[in-house]
């Protein structure tokens, strides 16, 4: 890429391999120059939905040719010599927030601007919110429109992008929760560099622990959770914090009342239905977890030993790996799936593990 152009890349076949994200994101990087591109995956992301990007790009201007089954991958992607210029687009806003981050990541490179207006509410809104800081570090002119608290859509201007001094450094992941094994007492676990100043959007999940009864104490820099030694169960909204649902559905069964989740009906379409496996793996489990129409309830529970089967899904395996630190008897099929975010997981999870008194 050079110039907001692919250079010497027509003819290449991209494989996503398993990251939705890539894809997503990828897709209109590829129609912005002349080339001829395409886009693949492993079999469990040619089954995820991508016929929304897919409308928007062609309604750009793109030419996106299905060499598979039609709204999903693999395709092919082909745009005019002078590529896409931008303009105008519709983008639904309830299915995945990747498709509108990928097109707002494009669109300093779009001569005309880009202006997408969203159908329907908004999900995983912090993700997006993440977006668009990164684009305005880089000189980016994002403005939301939006009336009464309602996103309506958003506006890029054309090219303004600068370069700008990016500050290296290790990143941790966030989804482990620490537990002691035997009695789903809580360790005292922190964070380093995700405080109360980050725009990482599953922050929130501290929020529904604390609700739960754990104390969080965040700085600019650090967030720190510790237990008190009971939990108790929540009913809570996750739409904006969707990823963390799995996590929260493997904690449910160590508090003393049940856990209901709403808001997560689009999590179906996630690297697997995150609703249906979730109950699947617990029920598996001996808990008597059961699907509503757009989340979960899950009650308090002994866990019965058990092979917890993943889906090629990171987050069910680094999940579950939580609630078998906690009691037990939980094994992990396929662990090797974590690869895909966090290939030092397992070796983390025994560090915790000998670190327990």
């Amino acid at each position: 890429m050079q110039g907001g152009r692919l250079r010497g890349g027509d003819g290449a076949v991209l494989d996503a391999r398993l990251s939705g994200t890539t894809a997503r994101f990828i897709a209109p990087l590829c129609v912005l120059g002349g080339s001829t591109v395409v886009l693949d995956g492993d079999v469990p992301l040619r089954e995820r939905p991508m016929g929304d990007l897919w409308a928007a790009l062609s309604e750009l201007g793109a030419e996106v040719v299905p060499l598979g089954t039609d709204g999903h991958l693999p395709v092919e992607l082909c745009a005019a010599p002078e590529g896409i210029r931008g303009g105008s687009v519709v983008v639904k806003g309830d299915v995945s927030s990747q498709f509108l981050s990928g097109l707002l990541l494009s669109a300093p490179a779009m001569p005309e601007g880009l202006s997408v207006t969203l159908d329907g509410p908004l999900v995983s809104k912090p993700y997006v919110d993440m977006t668009i800081g990164v684009m305005r570090s880089f000189g980016a002119e994002v403005e939301r429109r939006e009336v009464g608290g309602q996103i309506l859509g958003f506006d890029v201007a054309p090219p303004t992008l600068r370069s700008a001094r990016v500050r290296s450094g290790a990143r941790r992941v966030e989804r482990l929760v620490l537990l002691r094994p035997g009695g789903g007492d809580w360790r005292k676990g922190g964070v380093e560099g995700l405080g109360s100043g980050s725009l990482q959007g599953d922050l929130g999940f501290t929020a529904v622990l604390a609700s739960m009864g754990a104390e969080v104490h965040s700085t600019e820099g650090h967030t720190e959770v510790r237990g008190t030694g009971r939990l108790t169960g929540v009913e809570v909204d996750m739409v904006d914090i969707s990823d963390t649902a799995p996590t929260l559905g493997a904690v449910a069964p160590l508090a003393t009342s049940p856990t209901t989740v709403t808001g997560i009906g689009f999590a179906r379409g996630k690297e697997t239905d995150r609703i249906a496996a979730v109950v699947a793996e617990l029920n598996r489990l001996g808990i008597a977890a059961s699907e509503t129409s757009d989340g979960f309830v899950v009650p308090p529970g002994r866990v019965t030993p058990a092979v917890v089967r993943t889906y090629d899904d990171h987050r069910m395996a680094m999940s579950f790996a939580v609630l078998g630190l906690a009691s037990g008897g939980v094994s992990i099929a396929d662990p090797g799936c974590v690869s895909k975010t966090f290939p030092g997981f397992w070796r983390a999870v025994e560090r915790l593990r000998s670190e327990t008194p």
